[in-house]
């Protein structure tokens, strides 16, 4: 996801960001299974950011095992500048949500966000 660009337009809005990068390094960040990092995301409490729209399809049973919160962008073919301005743009709106209860995930799109899972 830009690997710095979305941490750190974040991060000058004022929020703390872990990066995968920090999370797993030595380049484990690129190794680590989908299902891994869900379930540690799911216990340390964080909110998980992702250009991966395909996690609600490929990880949904792991996902409904967790309390995470999860915005994916809607598109993961955008430059690092264009995520990070998608997330900036709709920042506010994230955090709102991710105050909710959870588990759930949210597409960030150009024009908003939206909940996708669970279904009503």
């Amino acid at each position: 996801m830009g690997r710095f660009l979305v941490a750190e337009a974040i991060r000058q809005r004022g929020y703390q960001v872990l990066p995968m990068v920090d999370v797993y390094t030595d380049g484990e960040d690129e190794r680590v299974p989908d299902d891994d990092w869900i379930l540690r995301a799911d216990v340390e409490g964080w909110v998980a950011l992702t250009k991966d729209y395909s996690i609600i399809r490929d990880h949904v049973d792991t996902l409904a095992q967790t309390k995470l919160r999860v915005f994916s962008l809607n598109n993961a073919n955008l430059t690092g500048p264009d995520m990070a301005d998608r997330f900036d743009k709709h920042l506010n709106r994230i955090v709102q949500r991710a105050a909710k209860p959870r588990p759930y995930l949210y597409v960030v799109g150009s024009k908003g966000i939206e909940r996708r899972w669970p279904e009503d």
